[in-house]
């Protein structure tokens, strides 16, 4: 005899928008994660339980040398010098720039949804000392109640080698894990990037596995390395 499935029941926390003030509802399970307004499309940290407004979304936010903040139409210099430079992005999927490009790119980076499932958004990284964007932070979320999120980091060239993209990456753990509730990070790597693996590994990231000739990529058929980090491992090191 089939017996019908009893239904869950969903809670939800009720609470004000940070930016519009308006009134918003969201499931319990994204307490502490990212969701945009609906009213406003801002996007918030939904609140515990009888918290009356969420937060804003921590960003920019700061390293010990290194800013981490959204893009804007300044940057398209300091952009230019990383993705027209094919050494800065030989083994990213992205193809040169040139100046229009980037320029089109930073005009319509406002209208770029964030932390939507399968939609890369970016970050740029700046240096603290002397304004200048020396690299970027793709973000893409990997789960509808943003519990995963995936990141890559691509430093100009003329600044690796001196430890700002292992900055980066192990800030953006800091703010995914401490502060946005993120259950899982991973990382993808081309394996003959070998700057690349050394940045994962330094940040403390565990190799899963190497997934052979599994991207066409520029022509031809490359491997890949996966790296991930789970919330409890991150505080479990700190």
């Amino acid at each position: 005899m089939n017996q019908t499935p009893i239904p869950v029941k969903i809670k939800f926390i009720d609470f004000k928008c940070p930016y519009c003030q308006s009134s918003v509802s969201f499931p319990e399970q994204f307490i502490g994660r990212p969701q945009e307004c609906p009213t406003c499309f801002q996007i918030l940290i939904v609140p515990k339980p009888g918290e009356k407004i969420g937060a804003k979304l921590p960003i920019p936010f700061q390293t010990s040398k290194l800013l981490l903040r959204q893009l804007a139409p300044i940057d398209s210099n300091d952009l230019l010098e990383i993705v027209g430079d094919e050494n800065s992005i030989r083994y990213q999927d992205w193809y040169t720039m040139d100046v229009q490009e980037v320029e089109n790119w930073l005009a319509n980076d406002d209208k770029t949804p964030k932390f939507q499932q399968g939609r890369v958004f970016f970050l740029a990284v700046e240096l603290l000392e002397h304004p200048k964007v020396i690299g970027l932070v793709a973000l893409n979320c990997n789960a509808e109640d943003k519990s995963e999120m995936s990141v890559d980091v691509f430093i100009n060239h003329k600044y690796q080698r001196r430890g700002f993209g292992t900055e980066a990456f192990r800030g953006m753990m800091k703010l995914f894990f401490a502060r946005l509730n993120v259950r899982r990070i991973c990382a993808w790597c081309d394996s003959r990037n070998l700057p690349g693996l050394h940045l994962l590994e330094r940040s403390g990231m565990r190799r899963e596995g190497q997934f052979v000739k599994c991207k066409f990529t520029k022509g031809e058929w490359v491997d890949t390395v996966q790296y991930a980090l789970l919330q409890e491992e991150f505080v479990s090191a700190v």
